[in-house]
C-alpha cells in the first residue's frame, strides 16, 4: 500500500489518501463493467490491496506541493498579483464556516502567482478549491498563464503582456445538491520548464 508518510497526519495527507482511494474505487467500477476481476474481494479473506499505476504514485512521491491558502487574507496577499479589493473582491464567508475570496461582480479579475519547483514529472496538476452551492452562485473562468521560456515571473512580465495562456476552464459553482461544500477543480499543466504560472480568475 502506498502511504504518503511525509504528509501524515496533516489535512493534506488525508486529502492525498482520499484521492488514492477515490482513484481505486473509480477504476474498480470501470474494471467491473469490463468484466475483469478488479475490485473488492467477495470471499471471506483479506481484501485485495489497493493497486495504483506508477504515474499516480509518482505524482505524490516525486513532486513538490505548493499550497496557497486563499481563504486567509494575510496568507493570500503575498501571492496575489492583481485584484481590486476595494470594489470587486473581499475575504469573507458566504456560507458560515467556509471563508474565502468572494466576488459578486461580473468581470471581476483576480491573478494569483504560483511558483513551480523542479521535478522529473512531465506534467503537474494545479488543484483549485471553489465553494459550490445550490443558490446565489455563479460561473468563473480559470486560466493558467505562464511567462515565455527563460523569462522571469515578475509583475512587469505579466502586466506587459509577455505571457502565454496554457489552458482555460469554465466552472459553474451552482449545483442541484442541497449542500455547500468546497470542491476541487484539477487543471493539468504540461511541464515546460516554467518558473511559475499565474492563475487568472474571472467572474462571468
Amino acid at each position: 500500500t502506498y502511504f504518503a508518510d511525509a504528509h501524515h497526519p496533516t489535512q493534506l495527507g488525508h486529502m492525498m489518501a482520499a484521492q488514492v482511494v477515490g482513484f481505486w474505487l473509480f477504476w474498480s467500477e470501470h474494471d467491473a463493467e469490463e468484466g475483469s476481476a478488479a475490485g473488492p474481494s467477495t470471499q471471506e479473506s483479506l481484501p485485495l490491496p489497493l493497486v495504483l499505476p506508477q504515474d499516480v504514485a509518482d505524482s505524490f512521491a516525486l513532486s513538490h506541493i505548493t499550497s496557497i491558502d486563499l481563504r486567509n487574507g494575510t496568507l493570500a496577499q503575498p501571492w496575489i498579483l492583481q485584484g481590486n479589493f476595494s470594489e470587486d473582491w473581499d475575504f469573507g464567508e458566504d456560507v458560515p464556516g467556509k471563508p474565502g475570496l468572494i466576488s459578486t461582480k461580473v468581470g471581476a479579475r483576480l491573478v494569483v502567482k504560483v511558483p513551480i519547483t523542479k521535478s522529473p514529472l512531465e506534467s503537474r496538476t494545479v488543484n483549485v478549491g471553489l465553494l459550490k452551492s445550490y443558490a446565489n452562485m455563479g460561473i468563473v473562468s480559470i486560466s493558467l498563464v505562464g511567462p515565455p521560456q527563460q523569462q522571469s515571473c515578475n509583475a512587469a512580465a505579466f502586466v506587459g503582456g509577455h505571457t502565454k495562456t496554457l489552458g482555460t476552464l469554465k466552472v459553474d459553482c451552482m449545483w442541484s445538491a442541497k449542500a455547500s461544500v468546497y470542491d476541487v477543480v484539477p487543471l493539468q499543466l504540461k511541464w515546460q520548464h516554467l518558473p511559475c504560472v499565474w492563475i487568472v480568475f474571472e467572474v462571468l
